[in-house]
């Protein structure tokens, strides 16, 4: 019905901006005056109305009779459409007279004809026309694609785990394919890619551009079919407001005017080596000096093009951001081997369109997630086009930036040495490991021994860190077992060594008075140190001082608990002795807590879990994991913890290939995971609700937290029926607003995101505006005590 519906309004539209159209071009030569005509004849009257086709414009006739002095006078003007369709009942032809011209195509023409003629300025071999043909006809041939793409589109669905899993190994399979046959032939895979990206861009941009006329042409048909009256012209402009919205939408996700860097700019006049070995790099790459250059608190680097109108497009000013603890872990040697290979990424010469491709690459993976769930989208409905194109760019982009990794390093290779780049490779692989997992488990495992969190400066404590790591063996055989895989473009670090000709070699630790921070800022990387820190201590201070207050209350439950006999315990209390237990990592006392928790509640699964971990990690009772598997069948929430604790068992027997199939089934958890999460993460037309299951307390807790922000007029609660994961519960709360009548838009925006922030509610509730989706408002007040709250007139 909904399609039968659109159809008909896309046949009342479009038939009479199709004549509208060809009533806006002439066959004939141009109507000129001359003495033979005779008029004009003001006094005249219509009799009646009609038209047929006469190749290819239709001739839309006014069967009139002229009042002369000879009498009445018969005569069929051959009139414009709008003239024909106006010309009749109580609206009269615009001029109000007519002619007798004497020639055989037009033995009769009006004064509002003449002008339009006249307006028929350009040619095309007899044919004329004027600049209102060229736009209703690109008009005309729009409407029937965007409904012949409306009517074939798929509605918005959560994809399966089954699909998520089939869409990855397909991607994996087009990927494996596509490096195969790069192989022999590296220039097909660049131009099929560059291919591939400006086909999207044709395809997005060229729906912007499509949206206009759209727009434009639906409001302008309003006006024409009735009369241009003042009520259905604000109707127009409402009509033709969605897809010029439409366009001004995907307009502004592409073109994002201003890009927010991390970090501290620094100039050449703050760190004159560092930019000295910035401009080192940059001639010999015979390259633009960088734009700007940031310092964050990150262990990585990065060579940007993302700011500015043009960042979408991968046409943005070229900025470098070097991380501090970066800096501190490498001495300048292998900081230029970073730099260099970022800058292989933005400047390389002799894969300039390569790299193009590996800028914008992650641009269209940020549009992605932007439009997966924007109605606005779905308008143009275009998501099978888009999913199609996503996918194969994905692919054929991923081999790509995969290929373009290997080429920055070898592009490093060339301007800053091979050496320096195989040095580069090898210190990020065992201190980036060691940092991101070593140097921040001890900074907080301070917090649990009372430290004060104003003697904890992480930043000026890395140079230290770094020159007493000791022995990195073990980072080291993890660098060297990892794999070149298809979860991330970056192959691993022993395929990119072989690809530079040299080994893995053990990095020398940067001592604090040679590493690249103190050699290339100086005085600078102190001030950097002691910022980094300060501004880590705000961020961290809340939780710090929550994790110690914690530490302390299970230190004291723990001393309190441990001495009494479990057997004894009031039930609350054995409770407490297993969380205490657990923090404690007194692993035995933990086993006997929720020994005896299980004795008394055979149905405690938490329980039972507890104790088949012990039995398995610290027993070695190999039989707990059949027991384990048991459990997953009844309660398949605890998936990622059994599969967690069988990989860490078999590896650390020695026993990897054991381990694989839980590896499969617990990436099988997380498609379910995912597809849960993007379940619950929006409201689509289809979706079912029932009712809540919350207290009262919390019902009363939500009015008045209403009640607190006058833009909210009233409150819907309900429980969204969810397929994946439902012993996860998903609470709807759909809102609507009442601004004031100046608020702009941006003001309601920003109080609709406070009201919902300070609600503190956790992650399984959702908020959607009410009228968000069509349909929901409706649904929602069907549901027996949905409606929690509504504002006092």
């Amino acid at each position: 019905m909904k399609q039968l519906i659109v159809s008909l309004v896309f046949l009342v539209i479009w038939l009479p901006s199709l004549l509208f159209a060809a009533g806006n071009t002439s066959f004939s030569p141009p109507l000129e005056q001359s003495d033979a005509w005779k008029g004009p004849y003001k006094k005249w009257k219509i009799e009646k109305r009609s038209f047929y086709f006469n190749g290819f414009k239709p001739e839309m006739l006014i069967h009139a009779n002229l009042s002369t002095k000879s009498g009445p006078y018969p005569v069929v003007i051959k009139a414009d459409f709008m003239e024909w369709l106006y010309g009749g009942g109580r609206r009269k032809i615009k001029s109000g007279a007519v002619y007798i011209t004497g020639r055989r195509d037009f033995p009769f023409v009006t004064q509002w004809g003449l002008e339009h003629d006249a307006g028929l300025k350009y040619g095309i071999g007899k044919m004329r026309f004027n600049g209102l043909f060229l736009f209703t006809l690109f008009f005309c041939l729009a409407l029937p694609v965007l409904l012949a793409l409306w009517l074939m589109v798929d509605e918005v669905t959560i994809d399966t785990p089954q699909e998520r899993k089939r869409k990855y190994l397909d991607f994996v399979e087009l990927v494996k394919d596509i490096e195969n046959r790069a192989q022999g032939n590296p220039v097909w895979l660049r131009r099929k890619t560059i291919r591939l990206a400006f086909l999207g861009y044709l395809v997005v941009i060229g729906s912007i551009l499509l949206m206009l006329p759209v727009g434009l042409g639906l409001g302008a048909a309003l006006v024409v079919l009735t009369g241009g009256n003042a009520g259905v012209a604000k109707l127009a402009f409402i009509i033709a407001a969605v897809p010029i919205g439409f366009a001004w939408h995907m307009g502004k996700s592409l073109l994002s005017p201003s890009f927010d860097y991390e970090g501290v700019e620094v100039t050449a006049k703050d760190c004159p080596k560092l930019f000295a070995l910035l401009e080192e790099i940059c001639q010999k790459a015979n390259g633009p000096m960088f734009k700007r250059v940031f310092i964050d608190n990150q262990l990585n680097a990065s060579v940007t093009r993302s700011g500015g109108l043009l960042g979408f497009f991968g046409m943005g000013p070229v900025v470098l951001t070097i991380g501090l603890p970066l800096m501190q872990s490498q001495t300048s040697k292998q900081l230029s081997g970073v730099i260099g290979h970022e800058y292989g990424h933005v400047a390389a010469k002799d894969n300039v369109w390569g790299q193009w491709v590996y800028r914008i690459r992650n641009s269209w993976l940020v549009l992605d997630d932007k439009l997966r769930f924007e109605h606005l989208w779905y308008t143009l409905k275009l998501n099978r086009f888009y999913e199609w194109f996503i996918a194969t760019f994905s692919a054929y982009s991923f081999a790509l930036s995969r290929s373009c990794e290997y080429e920055a390093d070898a592009f490093s290779a060339r301007v800053a040495g091979k050496d320096a780049m195989a040095e580069a490779l090898s210190s990020l692989a065992v201190y980036g490991d060691q940092y991101d997992g070593t140097f921040w488990r001890n900074i907080w495992e301070r917090s649990d021994k009372g430290e004060n969190l104003k003697n904890i400066t992480p930043y000026q404590e890395i140079p230290s860190f770094f020159n007493n790591l000791g022995d990195v063996s073990d980072s080291i055989e993890q660098a060297l077992k990892r794999k070149t895989d298809y979860t991330g473009t970056h192959p691993s670090v022993s395929d990119r060594l072989a690809a530079l000709g040299t080994e893995f070699s053990v990095p020398e630790p940067p001592t604090p008075d040679h590493s690249a921070a103190t050699a290339l800022l100086e005085d600078m990387a102190e001030k950097l140190a002691d910022d980094f820190s300060r501004e880590w201590q705000e961020k961290a201070q809340e939780h710090w001082e929550n994790r110690q207050e914690e530490r302390q209350h299970w230190q004291s439950r723990y001393e309190e608990l441990k001495t009494k006999p479990v057997k004894d315990m009031e039930e609350e209390d054995l409770r407490e002795l297993i969380s205490a237990a657990g923090r404690m990592e007194d692993d035995a006392l933990y086993y006997k807590a929720s020994e005896e928790m299980l004795h008394r509640h055979p149905d405690s699964t938490g329980a039972l879990l507890n104790c088949l971990w012990y039995r398995l990690m610290i027993e070695k009772d190999e039989s707990q994991l059949a027991e384990m598997e048991k459990l997953l069948k009844t309660h398949p929430s605890y998936t990622a913890d059994v599969c967690g604790y069988a990989i860490e068992f078999f590896e650390k027997a020695g026993r990897p290939e054991e381990a694989k199939p839980y590896h499969d089934k617990l990436d099988d958890w997380h498609y379910l995971s995912r597809a849960a999460n993007d379940e619950r993460d929006a409201i689509l037309s289809a979706d079912e609700f029932k009712e809540h299951d919350l207290p009262e307390k919390a019902l009363v807790y939500l009015s008045e937290h209403a009640e607190k922000h006058p833009i909210i007029a009233r409150i819907y609660l309900a429980q969204k029926d969810v397929k994946y994961m439902p012993e996860f519960p998903c609470y709807v709360i759909a809102y609507k607003t009442k601004p004031g009548f100046w608020a702009s838009q941006k003001k309601v925006d920003e109080d609709v995101m406070q009201f919902i922030y300070e609600s503190g509610l956790p992650e399984e509730f959702l908020f959607i505006e009410a009228d968000g989706v069509s349909g929901l408002e409706k649904k929602l007040k069907q549901i027996n005590g949905a409606q929690i709250y509504q504002k006092a007139k």
